[in-house]
């Protein structure tokens, strides 16, 4: 395929000393780019898959470029010559560690969210790229990782987004006196699906990128979080086709975002859950009694949120106009009640 076998023997004998300290030479580098300016999808390929593992100035550039003139093919299907350069592009850019700027990556969001998450973690100017992934509709992984990095950088706008978004809760439990309480509780569960991969005829081999929330042997650190995320790589060699799995876990979104106040606030995430999700036990003796313990208790969880929001004020990020509420949770366990208990009104925290 044009000269191909030639150059492949002398792309595998360049990649076999890559690992040692010696300069590359011009003549490879000079191949790659021959190809990467290649017309046809397999022969770019081929320069790509060498000019990510070659670490020269001149083919970072030009891999980088790619990405501009390859956005119309974002939507590629699988199996396709064109999704098989993609693919091939994303690895190269990994691995030769290279920053693609965020602009250039827009276009790939949504079709090849994870290749592009890690690129993106790379660049210091991807804020408004990590803000749009972390949006609800994203996938659980996907949200994680755009906001495991975002917290890294001490993101503003991200520091408003998560603290607007906390539900604020105080649960009373009324019993009769004598009476005990209730303990709740869950588990998370999982999802695991099966998949398959194939390079097309004549590509060179193709790595396929799976971001995950637990790590393995093998596994690289994308960003750390109340939950860390890695990447994963999935090697489909050269005419071949290879079956993969990917396994998720279930998210609670909820408590990922108080576990990002503990961090920022260093403090034991379950204190924060507790302070967020309050729970207070009384033993009803009267309806004077109870609005006293309901007022005390939050009055209580108010000021302790309060005193963690000014903490990481502290640390420089602030969130002015964001208003906070505690909104109660009655559950009236009374077996000997008369009459009913008084409406517990929500309790709005004062942030200044």
């Amino acid at each position: 395929m044009r000269l191909m076998n030639a150059i492949i023997a002398s792309f595998l004998a360049a990649g076999a000393l890559c690992a040692q300290p010696t300069p590359i030479g011009a003549q490879e580098t000079d191949r790659a780019r021959q190809l990467l300016n290649s017309a046809q999808w397999v022969d770019k390929a081929w320069g790509a898959y060498p000019a990510g593992r070659l670490h020269s100035d001149d083919l970072d550039q030009l891999l980088i470029e790619q990405f501009r003139q390859a956005a119309p093919l974002r939507d590629s299907q699988s199996y396709t010559d064109e999704y098989a350069f993609l693919a091939t592009l994303f690895d190269a850019a990994i691995e030769a560690g290279i920053t693609v700027p965020a602009e250039l990556l827009d276009p790939f969001e949504d079709n090849w969210t994870y290749p592009v998450l890690i690129l993106l973690a790379r660049d210091t100017n991807s804020e408004d790229s990590l803000l749009r992934l972390r949006q609800e509709k994203s996938r659980n992984i996907v949200w994680l990782a755009a906001n495991n990095l975002l917290l890294a950088r001490k993101s503003q706008p991200w520091y408003r987004a998560i603290l607007g978004e906390i539900n604020i809760t105080h649960r009373f439990t009324v019993t009769d006196p004598g009476d005990g309480g209730e303990i709740g509780g869950g588990q998370g569960g999982g999802v695991y699906s099966d998949g398959g991969a194939k390079v097309p005829q004549g590509f060179p081999p193709v790595t396929l990128y799976h971001l995950v929330d637990f790590g393995q042997k093998g596994d690289v650190l994308l960003a750390r979080g109340p939950k860390d995320v890695y990447y994963r790589r999935t090697i489909v060699p050269t005419d071949k086709q290879v079956g993969f799995g990917t396994s998720a876990s279930s998210l609670d979104r909820m408590a990922i975002r108080i576990g990002y106040l503990a961090q920022l606030r260093s403090v034991p995430v379950e204190q924060a859950e507790r302070l967020f999700h309050s729970e207070t036990h009384i033993h009803y003796t009267s309806t004077e009694n109870f609005e006293r313990e309901v007022e005390q208790s939050m009055k209580a969880q108010g000021q302790g949120i309060r005193e963690l929001v000014q903490a990481i004020e502290k640390g420089g990020l602030r969130a002015p106009g964001i208003r906070l509420r505690i909104v109660p949770e009655v559950n009236d366990r009374r077996e000997k009640a008369t009459d009913p208990l008084p409406i517990v009104a929500p309790r709005d925290i004062d942030l200044e």
